[in-house]
């Protein structure tokens, strides 16, 4: 997923002065894009470069004063793993300065401080091009006048915001936070059957009673293995009176036991020695495991750590309130865009999406992503298409991305998440589009797709050389 950081400047800058600007940059290592192909383009149709300037000069008078357009609306500059650009204002837009900014990956290393020394490239420049042309220098104040341009938060998704702050149960931070190993042992189907299993026989005083179920289950002594490592189950010792049968106490382990029996405790029933009662080992569910499984927690920290690690920060995420029958919702700021996440540990069925479509109307939300631990039924997915179908008939055209399985999830938002960048990134560099007549959005996002696959070939090229030469070192 590519991301955008911006600077804005209200210092304004007249047409000569922008390709003096441009040359200063390129002086200084910033070769512009735009500028560079429409030179290129001049010299291919003189047949040299001789008089490519004064061939510009006329195209640029021409464009300015018959077709009342800037010749230089901005450009941009790419460097291996991130690409700057700068956007001139004018009257007729809300900026009449200019628009800074740094379009990059998560690899990307400190594009924040790429960005602000692009932006003091730019006054250097700027100030050179001024110079040249015998106008007065810039002050200190107008050096210092760049500002870093916030991310506006939809509006749909500050009133999902201000509506789960009054419930009474938000998750608004992951509960588990850190605990990867109780996350993923939580995925496994058979692993939350079984602990639900558990967390309903203890309620019932029926754990001895499910465990001799499945003494001879070589699989169910896994399950309790990866869920006692996960810390969602903890062994005990259970002390019963055998006269009476009540149960007298649990302890944590046989070590434990050990202490008590030695020394010599009595039987409060019957009097017998702790020793002679009943005891058996025996299981319970932790806090965190009950608290996981009852409030779909789980299910958001999963889904948390899954959009943290498609670039998407905690701060951009809203968590709603966990319903009784298994469901969550949370909604993200990805690229400007509102993000609604229906999650549901089970199957969703046509009833679930009454709910799922008034919330995605209520928060103005363009994308809505249902994903659950069961199946979507198919009634249900009818109903969603439908209404993406007829929001397209309206002109207001909704994104529905249906999951099955939380080992899916981090593939198709991956996906979604990149048409939305796209989209974005298309509207941000819209305005220079007209300047090379093509779509610059797509451009860049192609060429960061490309540039992804050759490292990926690279790659596998250098292990595929390592294993040869490893195998030729045992030869």
């Amino acid at each position: 997923m590519l991301l955008v950081e911006k600077n804005i400047s209200s210092q304004s800058v007249d047409g000569a002065t922008r390709l003096s600007l441009l040359e200063q940059l390129k002086d200084q290592g910033f070769v512009p894009l735009i500028h560079s192909a429409r030179l290129r383009a001049y010299e291919l149709a003189l047949g040299s470069r001789e008089r490519v300037p004064e061939m510009e000069r006329a195209i640029a008078a021409r464009t300015e004063a018959e077709d009342a357009a800037l010749y230089v609306r901005g450009d941009l500059f790419c460097f291996d793993d991130h690409v700057l650009f700068l956007i001139f204002g004018n009257e007729e837009d809300e900026l009449a300065g200019m628009r800074a900014g740094i379009i990059h990956d998560a690899e990307t290393m400190e594009p924040h401080r790429q960005l602000e020394a692009f932006c003091l490239h730019i006054y250097r420049a700027l100030e050179a091009a001024r110079r040249s042309a015998g106008r007065e220098e810039f002050t200190g104040q107008e050096l210092a006048a760049w500002k870093h341009e916030e991310q506006t938060v939809p509006a749909g998704l500050s009133r999902f915001m201000a509506r789960h702050a009054r419930d009474e149960n938000p998750i608004d931070e992951p509960k588990p936070r850190g605990d990867e190993r109780a996350l993923e042992t939580l995925e496994n189907p058979d692993a939350r059957r079984f602990l639900r299993r558990v967390v309903e026989a203890q309620a019932d005083g029926r754990i001895a009673e499910l465990l001799a179920q499945q003494e001879d289950d070589g699989t169910t002594a896994s399950l309790i293995n990866s869920l006692a490592d996960a810390g969602l189950l903890q062994r005990e010792v259970s002390v019963s009176c055998r006269q009476m049968g009540r149960s007298l106490f649990r302890l944590p382990s046989p070590d434990v036991l050990a202490v008590v029996t030695g020394t010599n405790a009595m039987c409060s029933d019957c009097g017998a020695r702790i020793a002679d009662e009943k005891i058996e080992e025996t299981i319970a569910p932790t806090p965190r495991a009950a608290t996981l499984l009852s409030d779909g927690s789980w299910l958001s920290a999963q889904l948390r750590g899954t959009l943290n690690g498609l670039g998407i920060p905690d701060a951009l995420i809203v968590g709603g309130q966990a319903s009784t029958d298994g469901e969550v919702q949370l909604m993200a700021n990805v690229s400007g865009q509102p993000f609604l996440f229906i999650v549901r540990d089970g199957d969703f069925t046509a009833e679930h999406t009454h709910r799922a479509l008034d919330e995605l109307i209520e928060t103005e939300s363009r994308h809505l992503a249902v994903i659950t631990t069961g199946r979507i039924q198919e009634e249900a997915r009818v109903r969603l298409r439908e209404h993406a179908r007829r929001r397209t008939r309206e002109g207001s055209e909704v994104e529905i991305v249906l999951v099955e399985g939380m080992e899916s999830v981090a593939t198709e938002l991956q996906h979604a998440f990149e048409r939305a960048s796209h989209r974005s990134l298309a509207d941000e560099l819209c305005e220079l589009d007209s300047s090379l007549g093509l779509s610059l959005g797509y451009l860049v996002a192609t060429r960061f797709r490309l540039a992804q696959k050759n490292t990926a070939l690279t790659d596998l090229a250098e292990s595929a050389v390592g294993a040869l030469a490893g195998s030729l070192r045992e030869i």
